[in-house]
């Protein structure tokens, strides 16, 4: 009789340890986190181009760019806000960042894409630099991306300028984009909004996006030309910067003081948010671009 109750004792034993076990492997899969689903076919922002990435600010309450494009960062004024994927620079209109040093990934760039998240609102007086690659040899820089002040308004005067100084040197070597009229950008204040502008030097061409958004633009803005095309004119071709000394996020070169000298009193700092500052040296795809903003936006 002892005998019996041992082993149905030890059976039962037994019994309750398998339970235990298959519901702690049931907690254990309930509880084991869920992979995310890819986007574009990519897990992660950074997946994206990484070799061709070259510049990357994420503002995590530092001014430092983690592919070192731009090094040397000193802040003035600059302070940080909850942004579109952590921190996020906060600008005023005394602040910039400004880097003492630029790798020759960024002075030697042919094509280019530039990311950028910004939150802002309409201003007056002036214009607004989000970022620029100076030229220490002319009044403006090599490439940069400048917001014109209209006011209280709905849609935004957005200018990017592209550089290509040879020899011999070429009429039209600087040329602003400029998105006016038809172009002006609708519904971007007041929120966070993705901007991606690309230039591609083989095919001359510039193209821009917002929120992973193509948008149609007329040949006068998309094709970009060495002289007027009217006389002949060629493709611009790859871009070609020269004399680089520093980068500014934030205001203009003269923001840097010698030897651009002081700033026009239109030349106005940036006063909105900023996230996930990056430069490729190549254009990215419809794909890549649209996996970019999704990615970013989910944090990620």
């Amino acid at each position: 009789m002892k005998i019996k109750k041992y082993i149905g004792l030890f059976a039962s034993v037994l019994v309750s340890q398998f339970f235990i076990s298959c519901n702690e492997d049931s907690i254990d899969k309930v509880n084991s986190p869920i992979p995310y689903e890819s986007i574009g076919g990519y897990d992660n922002s950074d997946d994206i181009a990484p070799s061709n990435l070259i510049t990357k600010v994420s503002f995590e309450n530092s001014v430092a760019d983690s592919k070192n494009g731009i090094s040397g960062g000193v802040g003035t004024a600059v302070t940080y806000a909850p942004g579109i994927k952590g921190q996020a620079y906060k600008g005023s209109s005394s602040s910039f960042i400004a880097y003492s040093t630029v790798a020759n990934s960024l002075v030697g760039v042919k094509s280019i894409t530039v990311s950028m998240w910004i939150n802002t609102n309409p201003h007056t007086g002036g214009a607004q630099s989000l970022f620029m690659l100076p030229k220490t040899t002319d009044f403006w820089g090599n490439i940069f991306t400048l917001v014109e002040g209209t006011g209280p308004a709905t849609t935004m005067l957005m200018k990017n300028h592209i550089q290509k100084d040879v020899t011999p040197s070429i009429p039209w070597s600087g040329q602003f984009i400029e998105h006016t009229g038809a172009n002006l950008l609708p519904n971007m204040f007041g929120s966070w909004k993705h901007v991606v502008w690309m230039y591609n030097g083989t095919s001359s061409t510039y193209s821009m996006y917002i929120d992973g958004k193509k948008l149609d633009l007329p040949a006068s803005l998309a094709k970009r030309y060495a002289s007027d095309p009217l006389a002949g004119g060629v493709g611009y071709g790859e871009l070609a910067n020269s004399n680089v000394s520093k980068f500014i996020i934030g205001g203009f070169q003269q923001h840097l003081g010698a030897p651009w000298g002081a700033a026009d009193g239109w030349m106005l700092n940036y006063t909105g948010l900023m996230d996930e500052f990056r430069i490729y040296n190549t254009v990215l795809s419809d794909n890549e671009v649209v996996a970019l903003y999704k990615l970013e936006k989910d944090n990620r």
